[in-house]
């Protein structure tokens, strides 16, 4: 009971603030964007986001928002305003249109910006976010939680993560935490607390300048802080509405506590390579996967890793449940200090 005390309180508080933050009353009266679908169907209501080759509509009729396969719209008529990322790179800022034309090789996508209309294929189209001036309105995440218990052992766990980002043609920002408390009445607790942060600035269609900031604490690993802070360079390899694969590289400097008596914090310089991929497949399931490594430079050979990767099956318009994965490694721990942590769990999340 002492595990879901003090540490149980603080993440219930953490997600109702996330949930509070986020959310926003429904408006009176929607507008009337159209959406025609290659069987005939029809739908009125408002265009929401294009996002991971499903395109989301709200209704006075359905409860919450309704997906739609991209690839059998064939008509949207909307007068508000949009942000849109192309294959190519491009993110453009304006209205929009999509309406059949004759032959296949014909562009069918239509975007109003204040220098004039863009056409483009709208197999070429990424993403549609709306426009929307307020910034809270604007950010996209989830919030997930998972507790198991074992009556024989009186062991428990409990996991939570949560993440929140905000992109604009310009600029991405995005943050994330994750936790773990684990243990057995009267035995050994374990906790693990992570906090990360990625922002940046588009340099080209392609490629980004960015800021990394990790906050790690681990019992298994008597790490009692490790602080990660640095930037660099990142492309796109793969950057469509079914899957996207990115590179970084830069430098970071590093201090970290360790919990020993007498024992002082330590700061190096270490290297940064990351790899970031994302698969989606229309309503059902999105796999995601992170692995950076962290070569030392005034500690070599030193070498640090952190992987992380979920796979997330949707259950309803809002909520899923997601199986993650997460390991941290070091080659060269103090002694006595385990070199790998890992964990698996299993929990059901609510996305905005």
């Amino acid at each position: 009971m002492n595990l879901l005390g003090a540490c149980g309180v603080r993440t219930w508080v953490a997600l109702f603030l996330i949930a509070f933050l986020v959310g926003r009353p429904a408006e009176a009266k929607r507008r009337a964007d159209v959406i025609e679908m290659k069987n005939g169907d029809r739908l009125s209501g408002e265009v929401k986001k294009l996002e991971n080759g499903i395109l989301y509509v709200e209704t006075d009729y359905f409860a919450g928002s309704v997906g739609v396969d991209w690839s059998q719209v064939v008509r949207v008529r909307s007068n508000a305003a949009y942000r849109v990322l192309l294959k190519d790179g491009n993110r453009i800022e304006g209205t929009i249109g999509k309406s059949p034309k004759g032959g296949e090789n014909v562009k069918d996508f239509e975007i109003h910006e204040k220098q004039g209309t863009r056409e483009s294929f709208s197999s070429d189209v990424v993403a549609i976010h709306s426009q929307n001036r307020r910034f809270w309105s604007q950010l996209t995440g989830s919030v997930n939680l998972g507790y198991s218990f074992t009556s024989g052992n009186q062991q428990s766990s409990l996991t939570s993560d949560a993440n929140a980002k905000y992109e604009s043609t310009r600029y991405f920002g995005g943050g994330g935490y994750t936790a773990s408390f684990g243990g057995q009445s009267g035995g050994t607790q374990s906790t693990l607390l992570e906090l990360q942060s990625i922002d940046g600035v588009y340099s080209n269609r392609k490629s980004f300048l960015m800021a990394i900031v990790d906050l790690l604490h681990s019992t298994q690993q008597d790490l009692q802080l490790r602080s990660t802070v640095g930037g660099g360079y990142g492309r796109f390899i793969v950057n469509t509405n079914r899957q996207r694969l990115v590179w970084q590289a830069g430098m970071v400097y590093m201090n970290e506590r360790f919990n020993f008596a007498g024992n002082l914090p330590t700061q190096n310089l270490e290297g940064l390579a990351g790899l970031q991929y994302q698969l989606f497949r229309f309503d059902r399931y999105t796999l995601d996967g992170q692995f950076f490594a962290f070569p030392g430079i005034t500690d070599a050979p030193r070498i640090r890793t952190s992987t992380n990767i979920g796979f997330g099956v949707k259950l309803t318009d809002k909520f899923r449940t997601e199986i993650k994965f997460w390991n941290n490694f070091d080659a060269r721990p103090p002694s006595d200090t385990k070199r790998n942590e890992f964990g698996i769990s299993n929990t059901l999340g609510w996305t905005f």
